[in-house]
C-alpha cells in the first residue's frame, strides 16, 4: 500500500511538472512585453524637460509633448503625477496615434500604466502625447513604455526645423478656453494649451513650439500680488517650481521668441512706468543674450483692457510702454525686435472662464499673428 501511495505521488509530481512546463512554453510563445526605458534616446520631447532623475524625465510647462515611433499592435505608457503645488486638479494630456483624432488622458494618482493604443495593425506607428494643463497643476514624470512582445522602439520622426518659444501668462496657457462663459472658475477640463493662439500659430507655420507660460504671472507684479516669483525669474528654469533646475539655453535655439505679458502687472493699479519698463527690458535683454539671432516679438494681448482696472487705462499704458521700448531698442541697433498689438476681447466672441479669451478670440489672434511672424521670419 505504501509503495502504491509513493508511486501515485511521483506520478502526480510528474504531471504537475509537465503542466508547469506546458504553461511556461505557452507563455514563451506569447512572449513577454517589451519594457522601454524612459531615458531612451529614441524618444523625442518638445518643450522643456528635466532629465536629472534616473527614474524618468519630468515636464511641467503646458504644451510640452512626446513623440514616439514603435512597432507592434499596442502601446502602454507609465506616468506619475507628482505632488501638487497649487491646483488640486489632475494633469490633462491629449494623445494621437498615427494622426487619428486626439483623445484626452487624465493622470491619476500614483505610478500607473495607461494602455493608450491597442488593436493596431502590425507595422510602424507614431504616438503624439501633449500636456494640456499648465505648471500650476503640477509636474508629470515619464516612467517608461510597454510594447508588444518582440516589438521595437524606433527613432522618432525628426522635429520641424522651425522653432518658436512663447513666454506668457494665462493668455498662453489656455486658461478657461473651453469654458461656457466668464463665470466659471479654473479647472483642468476647461484648460487646453493646444487651442491657444500660440499653438495654432506654430502649427500654421510648421514650427515646433515651446511654452514658458504660467497663469497669474507678470513682469513685475503677479495677479493678486502673489509673492511667488514673476515670469522673468521662472524663464531660466526647466521646471518653474524648482530653482535647482536651470534651463540649458544651448539645448534648443528658437528662431523667434514671442512675449505676451503685462495683464497681471496691471491687475489692480499701475505698477509704475519705470519699474515695468525696466523689468520688461531686462527680460528682453536676457533673451537676446541667450539667442543673439532670434526675432523677439513683444505682444499686447487681448486680455489687457482700458476698462479694467477702473481709471488706469491699462491697455493704453501697456501699448505706450511696449511700443516705446521696441522703438528704443531698434534705434539702438536691434532690428530683430518687434511690437504687435492684438485687439482686445470682443463681446461677439464670448469669454472663457474668469473673463479670459475664448476659443474664437485665440483663433482670431492666430490668424493675425501668423502672417506677421511669417513676414518677419521670412517663412
Amino acid at each position: 500500500m505504501t509503495s502504491l501511495i509513493g508511486a501515485w505521488k511521483k506520478t502526480l509530481a510528474w504531471a504537475r511538472s509537465r503542466a508547469w512546463i506546458a504553461l511556461a512554453l505557452l507563455a514563451g510563445c506569447r512572449g513577454v512585453p517589451v519594457q522601454v526605458s524612459p531615458q531612451s534616446p529614441a524618444l523625442r520631447f518638445s518643450g522643456r524637460v528635466d532629465w536629472r532623475e534616473p527614474s524618468g524625465p519630468r515636464i511641467a510647462w503646458g504644451g510640452s509633448a512626446l513623440t514616439v515611433r514603435f512597432t507592434g499592435t499596442s502601446l502602454g505608457i507609465r506616468l506619475l503625477d507628482l505632488p501638487k503645488y497649487e491646483e488640486a486638479a489632475p494633469n490633462r494630456f491629449r494623445f494621437s496615434v498615427d494622426g487619428a483624432p486626439f483623445r484626452d488622458l487624465y493622470i491619476g494618482e500614483g505610478p500607473l500604466l495607461y494602455r493608450i493604443a491597442e488593436g493596431l495593425p502590425r507595422g510602424e506607428h507614431v504616438l503624439r502625447l501633449e500636456k494640456e494643463t499648465e505648471p500650476a497643476v503640477g509636474e508629470t514624470q515619464l516612467l517608461g513604455l510597454e510594447l508588444d512582445p518582440g516589438a521595437r522602439l524606433l527613432p522618432a520622426p525628426p522635429a520641424p526645423p522651425r522653432r518658436i518659444e512663447f513666454i506668457g501668462d494665462s493668455g498662453l496657457t489656455g486658461f478657461g478656453i473651453e469654458g461656457k462663459n466668464a463665470q466659471c472658475s479654473f479647472n483642468a477640463e476647461t484648460q487646453r494649451a493646444s487651442l491657444t493662439w500660440g499653438a495654432l500659430t506654430a502649427q500654421a507655420l510648421g514650427a515646433e513650439a515651446s511654452f514658458v507660460a504660467f497663469s497669474g504671472k507678470g513682469v513685475t507684479v503677479n495677479y493678486g500680488n502673489d509673492p511667488t516669483p514673476p515670469l522673468p525669474q521662472l524663464y531660466t528654469r526647466t521646471l518653474p517650481h524648482r530653482d535647482d533646475a536651470p534651463w540649458n539655453f544651448s539645448s534648443w535655439t528658437p528662431d523667434a521668441v514671442v512675449i505676451q505679458l503685462g495683464a497681471n502687472d496691471f491687475w489692480k493699479e499701475h505698477p509704475g512706468e519705470e519699474r515695468f519698463r525696466d523689468a520688461y527690458r531686462a527680460l528682453v535683454t536676457d533673451i537676446r543674450g541667450h539667442y543673439p539671432q532670434a526675432h523677439i516679438v513683444c505682444v499686447l494681448g487681448s486680455g489687457v483692457s482700458d476698462t479694467h482696472p477702473k481709471d488706469v487705462q491699462a491697455r493704453t499704458r501697456v501699448r505706450e510702454l511696449l511700443s516705446g521700448l521696441v522703438d528704443t531698442l531698434r534705434q539702438q541697433g536691434d532690428p530683430r525686435v518687434h511690437f504687435a498689438e492684438v485687439p482686445a476681447n470682443r463681446e461677439d466672441e464670448g469669454l472663457g472662464c474668469l473673463w479670459h479669451p475664448s476659443r474664437k478670440t485665440h483663433q482670431r489672434t492666430a490668424e493675425q499673428m501668423t502672417p506677421l511672424l511669417r513676414e518677419w521670419l521670412g517663412w
